[in-house]
């Protein structure tokens, strides 16, 4: 079984506080310094085919999207081997099951490919959770990155750590 699911790795900010007065209709905002450029997304399987587990991922560029998503569950299925079963083990997100994810998947299924859903609200379930949390909490630094690309260093430092597969 395979285990997929996307995670977002933002520039991390300096904690900082601040007081305002309740109920004064103001909001305080802390500015970014690199806003939409400053976020690197994955998307990833923890996979159990072999004797140990392997993480496979791949970088997205944007917003993960439908497209993205279909785009990587292709690419496993080209992977698959018809005598062997692979089961992906979505959560609920909208872009798991839309109506383009519905349609492809008899074509999946006859590559040997298969989706299966996790009951909603259970993102305990997925077990790929517990490897994105590894990596953000405790292998990459926990500091405001200067750059995208140090950021990405970071990621890949972490990544080849565990041993993660780019495809």
């Amino acid at each position: 079984m395979k285990y997929l699911d996307q995670s977002g790795f933002s520039l991390m900010l300096s904690v900082a506080s601040t007081w305002f007065k309740r109920g004064s209709g103001q909001q305080f905002r802390i500015p970014t310094r690199w806003g939409s450029q400053g976020r690197l997304n994955l998307i990833g399987t923890y996979s159990f085919q072999g004797e140990l587990p392997q993480l496979e991922v791949r970088a997205l560029t944007g917003s993960c999207t439908q497209a993205q998503v279909m785009a990587y569950l292709d690419t496993l299925a080209e992977q698959c081997e018809p005598e062997r079963l692979t089961v992906i083990v979505l959560d609920n997100t909208a872009f798991h099951r839309g109506k383009a994810v519905q349609e492809k998947r008899v074509e999946w299924e006859a590559q040997g490919l298969y989706l299966r859903y996790l009951p909603p609200y259970a993102p305990f379930l997925n077990l790929i959770e517990g490897v994105w949390k590894q990596i953000k909490g405790f292998l990459m630094p926990r500091l405001s990155y200067n750059s995208l690309a140090e950021l990405e260093a970071a990621l890949r430092v972490a990544l080849n750590a565990i041993s993660a597969r780019f495809i």
